[in-house]
């Protein structure tokens, strides 16, 4: 299924079809993913709101089980997030689906995207509240999925013509996705734990200053509120680690204009090495 038409109204049939078999009235209109591998939209349930999402096991966009990832992310507390409260699996045509009816987050996303669309305009309570989540976050058990080390080294020596391992120093839990389109809106809850797992420390904190990049002031901004996390060797190692990773969707044609500042971003930690 690769006509973009097609797969978006393949995926809300699956989330009427959701709707239906949770017993939840849809009152909003249905959100895609940019690459069509997840819907969700506002719901009442039970008279109140809530978010409901489908989501399909697509290899093409990510490996492992990581359907289950949203659902075991309710064990971690103290993090502005969304609480799945029921979920349900079915298969359309050997494709595993996914149904997961969660709390609401009443506050936007503060992008449409990975990158902001525009100056994004932060508290600083805001980006306080950001730093002691991600303290929170790293305080959690430190799972065994998450960011696969041999794949970044890869992609270190590819990029930078380096021999790194990440492996080297120290990890622990992350979103590994923490980018301003899983952020809200002046009240902040980080969204989307498909990906949450191990991570180089720091590296929530490198990835959100990446995808910033193109937006100068906030990128140094960002990185001043989140300096304990990225002013250290490890910190440096982690921003090399997301450097890398965003440069690889620009090389598929993605997020192309971050690829000039991100490498410039990484060349100069690469000084602090």
């Amino acid at each position: 299924m690769t006509d973009n038409s097609q797969r978006r109204a393949w995926m809300e049939s699956h989330l009427d079809w959701a709707a239906r078999e949770f017993g939840v009235e849809q009152i909003g209109q249905p959100l895609h993913t940019s690459r069509f591998h997840s819907v969700g939209c506002r719901v009442t349930d039970a008279g109140e709101d809530a978010w409901l999402r489908v989501v399909y096991a697509d290899p093409e966009w990510a490996e492992g089980n990581y359907l289950e990832n949203s659902r075991a992310a309710n064990a971690i507390q103290g993090v502005p997030k969304p609480t799945v409260k029921r979920w349900r699996d079915w298969e359309d045509n050997r494709r595993r689906m996914r149904g997961e009816v969660s709390t609401f987050v009443a506050d936007a996303a503060l992008s449409a995207k990975m990158t902001p669309t525009h100056q994004v305009a932060v508290s600083d309570q805001w980006l306080s509240d950001l730093s002691r989540a991600l303290r929170i976050l790293a305080d959690h058990p430190v799972p065994s999925h998450g960011v696969d080390a041999d794949y970044v080294n890869d992609g270190i020596r590819a990029f930078f013509g380096i021999d790194l391992d990440i492996a080297s120093v120290p990890w622990t839990t992350a979103h590994c996705d923490l980018h301003w389109g899983n952020l809200t809106g002046p009240k902040l809850a980080i969204l989307d734990w498909e990906t949450w797992g191990r991570a180089p420390v720091g590296y929530d904190a490198a990835t959100l200053v990446c995808t910033s990049l193109a937006y100068p002031d906030l990128a140094q901004g960002v990185s001043r509120s989140l300096a304990e996390f990225l002013d250290t060797p490890t910190g440096h190692v982690a921003t090399l680690a997301a450097a890398t990773r965003l440069l690889r969707f620009a090389d598929g044609g993605e997020l192309t204009e971050l690829a000039r500042p991100v490498r410039q971003h990484a060349m100069d930690v690469l000084n602090h090495l």
